[in-house]
């Protein structure tokens, strides 16, 4: 839906026609919400990299609309085609814990090997241990992040195709709470959180693998 189109969708439960700036403003911080909780596949991109241009560096950018990091980074060889299993995510403080002799890099006394492990601090992605060829090929799944201000004039309401009617219940909500009437707003509350586990569920029933079952008996 359009931006006019779904402002005047949300004015045939909320009425007011004084709260246009209020109405987009809702509509830009719920479409945030939206996009921070959840891994919708309408914004799942992937980017590769092999930015590790020199022996003794362990950095990678992040994209600059990088959202949410979305399982392991793969690796392959580029320079032979080799694959190898995806790294690993890891906190920073265990990162630091693995692979303080980083800081030696400088010097070229840091052990390098194939990379096996990963975390992300400072919107970069630290690899660990550092590598020790500049031909890894890194590719990292993510979800987009967009703060573009919703106006009458957006050609295209993120998540309105399929699931305007829980978008309108966010905005409801802030919008109710606004105005202070509270009860209202808890009921457009608890359908805008049951819209946003239903959105989930049907993302993960979406992206999950088939398994068949195997039965063990007699």
């Amino acid at each position: 839906m359009t931006g006019a189109n779904f402002y005047i969708y949300i004015l045939n439960i909320f009425k007011r026609t004084d709260k246009s700036t209020e109405v987009y403003e809702a509509i830009t911080d719920v479409i945030t919400d939206m996009r921070l909780r959840l891994l919708s596949e309408d914004f799942k991109e992937e980017t590769y990299s092999t930015s590790i241009s020199a022996l003794g560096e362990y950095r990678l950018s992040l994209p600059s609309d990088f959202g949410h990091i979305i399982g392991g980074i793969s690796i392959v060889d580029v320079d032979d085609s080799s694959t190898y299993p995806p790294l690993v995510k890891i906190s920073k403080e265990h990162y630091d814990e693995l692979y303080h002799d980083r800081i030696l890099s400088d010097a070229g006394d840091v052990s390098t090997d194939r990379p096996r492990h990963f975390c992300i601090y400072a919107e970069q992605v630290y690899l660990g241990p550092v590598p020790d060829k500049t031909t890894y090929k890194y590719q990292i799944n993510y979800t987009t992040e967009d703060s573009t201000d919703i106006t009458s004039d957006t050609t295209s309401v993120p998540f309105t195709d399929k699931w305007r009617y829980y978008v309108r219940s966010g905005v409801l909500n802030q919008l109710f709470k606004g105005l202070e009437q509270f009860e209202e707003a808890s009921i457009w509350e608890a359908e805008y959180e049951r819209g946003l586990a239903k959105i989930a569920e049907n993302d993960d029933f979406n992206t999950s693998a088939f398994q068949q079952i195997q039965y063990q008996g007699l």
